[in-house]
């Protein structure tokens, strides 16, 4: 009996110091990320059997276990995944805010009025030499604003480039270590004598890292079985197994029927393109997997396939067809519900070794993906694909609703030679042909253009007219038709349709690097007059701006040093420029309120240029402001949750002093039965002598 004393004394210190340590443990780590606070727990000895009962052995610790509730962190994960999500989308977007803030800068809406107020002011100063100067100012102060815009936007894209890449990396490096730990996990995994504690919290702070980064779900069915998955439901981490993510370039997927051959598409958007065909060579485009078509300028949403060699125009992608078998200009067939799935993008992609890589970003929604990466995604898909895709619209709709006019007008002086700004690739196909690809073919409409002539010297009318696309010489003259004339046609007609009395060709009009040019013939100039057709506007002859976006929008390089070829005053049917008549400077002043035709991928829009800028800033704040809201309202979820996973996880330091003085106390008294059996031993020992 008195040895079962001493056993219990020994066994009880044993114990209570391995809680001693335990809790300095939990003292020492009290602020280490990732710690779980550990306990022991005490088994009862076995008793043996004696009279008058059993007689107790003590205890001993039995085993040192986390205190950790997989509900309460799986809480968190969500949580948590959300937060940095929406977090790190309203840092991207207050930063995107400053870029549009109208409230503080002197910005693209303030600009725009100026600018077309300086057509208003020229309109009653149409002889103004200053005014004129000040226009060009205060064109350049707004193109340089646009293209800065767009730059901006730009740059902003291929930073969230950057950072999806930095992230898929370190998303498969901790699915990597996830791994790895698993398969420690699996080797020394012995309960209860080694619990692994150290190796389950390194997995579960790995596992806290992997979900800022995307959203994810665990499947812990104890220590070696444990899973970790996209909330699409892809694995990252099955045991021991690995599953990389990659951030992989543009790509299409093919689902016909029958046809072998390749599509081509170039040009690159933050959209992706479903193609449906209806017929044999008809077909509809989706940028919303099939809910809503795309409709072309003219509100058609079926589009015709082109042939071998050429290329249609869909929204920012120009595509194209090959094959085998298939010659230049002949037409593809297909078969009716054929697609074609087009991403013109970077993507996020699942890998499995048995299976094609999952677009898990396909159509995305943010939340599907989340985290940080699903963030990136949302910013550079959803947001500044957006903003970028309103910015050119607008751009393009000043530039030719600025040019339709002025291309119609005439400035102080007239033309001897003029070089259009437009170059076209293919000078021998019909104008408004679906597939020319140069800007502003689709807008032009039948009809015809007039062209005044006068002396040089003298400014006496010498011949005005349209221009005559009888070629044959025999009938009525005929007007110009978009679908059936090219530019080769356009030059042929202007050259045909101007000869004086004498037989005098009085411009002369040549291709040049597939922009147009006309020289006048010596001793005369040339003005321009109506233009029913928008040809001029659209070749960038006698045009105020050039290019067809945001990004290329500037002044006509010509007008920069012949300011008296910006035009304010419109001809009449005497063949009379009067200088100062400023109709045409009035008709661009007044579209500050004139509602116009702006057209993106997904919607055709009647509004003013200004009120549509304002609505893009508007989107901007709107955008800002709930990224904001959710950032402030997931943190408090998370916050919630990691402090109700702390109540069981984390380490109290009040607590743990009370039990190390509980556990002190009890060493003491283990410590005084050894002293007692050991008196009793003496005691007995005496009782021989």
């Amino acid at each position: 009996m008195v040895t079962n004393l001493l056993n219990i004394g020994n066994n009880a210190i044993r114990a209570n110091q391995v809680a001693i340590n335990t809790t300095g443990n939990n003292i020492a780590n009290s602020n280490t990320t990732g710690y779980v606070r550990q306990s022991v727990r005490f088994q009862e000895s076995t008793p043996f059997e004696y009279r008058p009962g059993q007689i107790g052995t003590g205890t001993y610790a039995q085993e040192i276990y986390r205190n950790f509730d997989r509900f309460l962190e799986n809480n968190f994960l969500s949580q948590n995944g959300l937060y940095n999500m929406w977090n790190e989308e309203s840092v991207i977007m207050q930063t995107v805010q400053t870029v549009f803030n109208e409230a503080n800068t002197n910005g693209i809406h303030d600009q725009l009025s100026n600018f077309l107020q300086g057509w208003t002011k020229l309109s009653t100063s149409p002889q103004s030499t200053a005014v004129r100067e000040d226009l060009i100012s205060k064109t350049q102060n707004l193109t340089m604003l646009y293209q800065n815009a767009k730059q901006s936007l730009a740059d902003t894209k291929r930073e969230m480039n950057d950072y999806i890449n930095l992230a898929v990396s370190d998303v498969n490096e901790l699915i990597d270590q996830l791994a790895d730990v698993n398969q420690e996990i699996s080797k020394t995994y012995n309960p209860p004598s080694n619990n692994c504690n150290s190796l389950l919290d390194r997995r579960d702070a790995l596992v806290r890292e992997l979900s800022t980064l995307v959203d994810i779900k665990v499947q812990d069915r104890g220590p070696r079985d444990f899973k970790v998955y996209l909330q699409e439901g892809m694995p990252l981490v099955e045991n021991q197994i690995k599953y990389h993510i990659s951030n992989q370039g543009p790509f299409y997927e093919n689902d016909c029927k029958n046809f072998t051959g390749e599509l081509h598409f170039e040009g690159s958007s933050s959209y992706e393109y479903t193609m449906e065909f209806v017929s044999a060579t008809e077909f509809k485009v989706s940028i919303d997997n099939g809910k809503t078509w795309v409709e072309d300028k003219n509100g058609n949403n079926i589009f015709t396939v082109p042939p071998v060699g050429e290329k249609l125009d869909i929204g920012e992608l120009s595509i194209s067809f090959t094959g085998e078998g298939l010659r230049e200009g002949d037409t593809p067939y297909f078969d009716v519900d054929d697609k074609f799935y087009i991403v013109p993008k970077d993507s996020v992609f699942w890998h499995k070794p048995t299976r094609d890589p999952i677009n898990v970003s396909k159509n995305l929604n943010m939340e599907s993906l989340g985290g940080k990466l699903g963030a990136y995604c949302e910013v550079r898909d959803k947001r500044l694909g957006k903003y970028e895709a309103q910015l050119d619209a607008l751009a393009e709709s000043l530039i030719w609703e600025v040019n339709r006019i002025h291309s119609q007008g005439s400035g102080l002086d007239g033309f001897n030679h003029i070089i259009g700004t437009t170059k076209l690739d293919r000078t021998d196909l019909a104008l408004g042909s679906d597939w020319q690809t140069f800007a502003f073919h689709d807008r032009l409409t039948e009809g015809n253009a007039n062209l005044y002539f006068y002396n040089e010297k003298t400014g006496e009318p010498l011949l005005s007219g349209s221009l005559n696309f009888n070629f044959t010489g025999v009938g009525d003259p005929e007007n110009f038709d978009p679908a059936k004339h090219s530019l080769q046609d356009v030059a042929a007609a202007i050259n045909n349709s101007f000869v004086d009395a004498n037989g005098r060709q009085l411009v002369t009009a040549t291709i040049e690097g597939g922009m147009l040019q006309m020289t006048a013939a010596e001793g005369v100039e040339f003005k321009f007059g109506a233009d029913t057709t928008g040809i001029w506007a659209a070749l960038g002859i006698n045009t105020f701006f050039a290019g067809d976006s945001a990004s290329t929008i500037e002044i006509n390089p010509h007008l920069i040093d012949n300011p008296e070829h910006i035009n304010s005053a419109s001809i009449d049917g005497q063949t009379e420029g009067n200088i100062g008549d400023g109709m045409i400077a009035q008709r661009i002043g007044k579209l500050a309120e004139t509602p116009v035709t702006i057209n993106t991928v997904w919607e055709t829009r009647q509004e003013s240029l200004l009120s549509y800028y304002a609505g893009i800033v508007g989107n901007i704040g709107s955008d800002t402001r709930n990224a904001n809201f959710n950032a402030d309202y997931y943190q408090t979820l998370a916050n919630e949750a990691e402090t109700q996973a702390q109540s069981v996880s984390g380490v109290n330091l009040d607590e743990e002093l009370t039990l190390l003085i509980k556990f002190q106390h009890s060493y003491t008294a283990a410590a005084k039965l050894i002293t007692t059996a050991d008196q009793m031993f003496e005691t007995l020992l005496g009782l021989k002598q």
